[in-house]
């Protein structure tokens, strides 16, 4: 075979090779919006998925066995909805104004973030949870 043939049949290869390349790339990221959008529209439960994350990272400083400054105990719906001393906590349908939620930021409206930077902190898979939780109306579900 000649040098022009070889380098022609290279560039053919190199260009099918390509588009596949950016055709699997490009499905992957339709897969990947359709599986986020199924999750958002999944009902969240507070028993089942809100109340597990808050007793591993949260009912250790804000239980009402504790004495918290923010006066905030999570270890009840209940006590969670009730807010503490700086207000409440959680707005039902609305995750960006939810204390809880700007607690959570790397830059909270006062007071240091949550949980402190030392202790363990959700996953942001958690967290996610969480907020769409409260975004469907902070059911106690």
């Amino acid at each position: 075979m000649s040098n022009d043939l070889l380098r022609s049949t290279h560039n053919r290869h190199s260009h099918a090779l390509s588009i596949f390349a950016l055709a699997v790339v490009f499905s992957g990221a339709l897969f990947a919006q359709d599986s986020t959008k199924a999750n958002s529209s999944t009902e969240v439960s507070f028993s089942k998925d809100v109340a597990p994350v808050l007793d591993k990272f949260c009912t250790t400083c804000h239980s009402s066995e504790e004495d918290h400054p923010s006066e905030l105990f999570m270890d009840s719906y209940e006590l969670l909805m009730k807010g503490g001393k700086h207000g409440k906590a959680i707005v039902p349908g609305n995750s960006k104004e939810s204390l809880f939620s700007q607690k959570m930021s790397d830059d909270p409206p006062f007071g240091k973030m949550m949980p402190p930077p030392r202790k363990p902190r959700p996953t942001p898979e958690q967290v996610a949870l969480i907020l769409a939780w409260i975004d469907q109306g902070a059911k106690k579900n």
